[in-house]
């Protein structure tokens, strides 16, 4: 990882480092982390301490495999006692960051820590593992005034999902390797749900700044560096959206996923979808049946938002200049206002036998190597879902995917007008 990166680059590269890390055991987690930690500060040490109630000490659990960890071990600085006091302690005992680039300077710390190790200059930062002050992270350096500030805000915006991390490994210590597995995933929601709270704060004012670049360089007649701007601004809705999917997701988890329901045209809502999604490169093809309009009682923003979902995973599942087909049908089957169909195929390479039972599941995707974390469809399925309808693929390797969304519709919907897209 390159120090030097701009903050939010350095954070995305640590939590991409984290999501990959295997479920293994707690001590070998961590010693994985503290060396992605030095890695990524230039530390010439980092240490993940733990509270060993036993012993009544903070063990380092995990540390970075470097010549001044080797030289803390040989002087038994590993395992501090809390009876004996110093800046590490004191960190855990208050929860508070510590930081300094002249460690020989404070009183308090201990002798061997300074004179022995030579650490002159060391961030602390306190580390909650399932849910509770388990120990901290520390940071050393022989090198004085080496940390940054802007070291110190990474250290504490990773130190949350460090901690859970380490609760997954725990875990997978505990309930071997099925529960690993859903500890990871749980792990991993969580984290990401934490990172989009937090990239949620950032947004707002970001895009705030580049329109008002954009504008500044339109007024100074600059279209190359309006144009860049421009381009930046749509990478910004894109992490937008992304970000708001991520939320969707946690309140769908939570059952805070809230719908509003009025009357809606499936079908106007797919054209509208088309029109935005659509390309010359790769046009979307909707066909409606002709007849009675399908209407259904329903949430038009969260419905529009599962058509927006299955048609670009369609687009992006087909190769250039390949059509997506949407069709949208309405029967008097199944239920007694009948149902609306809407089926979404694409001309892609299908989809893997072993992936589509999971399909609809958080976090699988095919498309990682784009920046997908799978959200896409399990959001529709589950929005498809709260209508009382359902979501189902089926494809067949090399011949395409066709996605059908089921919604049921309510006698007597088309009496009213539906509401606009």
């Amino acid at each position: 990882m390159d120090r030097k990166a701009p903050p939010p680059q350095r954070v995305l590269e640590m939590l991409e480092s984290l999501l990959r890390l295997p479920a293994g055991d707690l001590k070998a987690t961590l010693t994985h982390i503290a060396d992605l930690l030095a890695d990524a500060t230039g530390a010439d040490k980092v240490d993940a301490f733990l509270y060993d109630d036993k012993r009544d000490s903070l063990v380092a659990i995990g540390t970075s495999t470097q010549p001044l960890s080797a030289l803390e071990r040989k002087h038994g600085l590993d395992v501090l006692s809390l009876a004996n006091g110093g800046c590490t302690v004191q960190v855990f005992r208050e929860g508070k960051t510590f930081y300094t680039g002249h460690l020989e300077g404070e009183p308090g710390e201990l002798r061997g820590i300074k004179e022995a190790l030579g650490v002159r200059s060391t961030i602390g930062v306190a580390l909650d593992v399932g849910g509770q002050r388990r120990g901290l992270l520390l940071l050393a350096s022989q090198q004085p005034e080496f940390f940054t500030p802007e070291d110190v805000r990474y250290v504490e915006a990773i130190a949350s999902w460090v901690g859970v991390v380490a609760h997954r490994a725990e875990l997978a210590g505990q309930i071997g390797q099925n529960a690993a597995e859903a500890g990871r995933r749980a792990g991993a929601e969580e984290m990401i749900t934490v990172l989009a709270h937090d990239l949620r704060n950032y947004l707002a004012p970001l895009s705030m700044r580049l329109e008002a670049l954009r504008l500044r360089a339109e007024k100074d007649s600059r279209p190359d560096d309006a144009g860049d701007v421009t381009q930046a601004l749509r990478a910004v809705k894109r992490l937008a959206d992304l970000v708001g999917e991520i939320l969707d997701v946690a309140r769908v988890d939570q059952g805070l996923f809230q719908l509003r329901l009025e009357r809606a045209d499936v079908g106007a809502l797919a054209r509208a979808a088309a029109a935005v999604l659509s390309t010359p490169q790769q046009p979307v093809q909707v066909t409606v049946q002709s007849g009675e309009p399908p209407l259904v009682a329903g949430d038009v923003a969260r419905l529009r938002q599962c058509l927006d979902n299955l048609i670009a995973n369609a687009i992006q599942k087909s190769p250039q200049s390949a059509a997506v087909a949407v069709f949208v049908t309405r029967a008097r089957e199944l239920t007694d206002g009948g149902f609306c169909k809407v089926e979404v195929i694409d001309e892609g390479p299908g989809i893997p036998e072993e992936m589509l039972p999971h399909v609809f599941e958080r976090f699988v995707s095919g498309r990682r190597e784009q920046g997908g974390l799978g959200l896409g469809l399990y959001l529709a399925k589950r929005i498809a879902q709260l209508h009382g309808g359902d979501l189902t693929a089926e494809s067949a390797p090399g011949k395409g995917a066709r996605f059908t969304l089921v919604l049921p519709v309510s006698p007597g919907s088309a009496a009213a007008p539906p509401a606009a897209p």
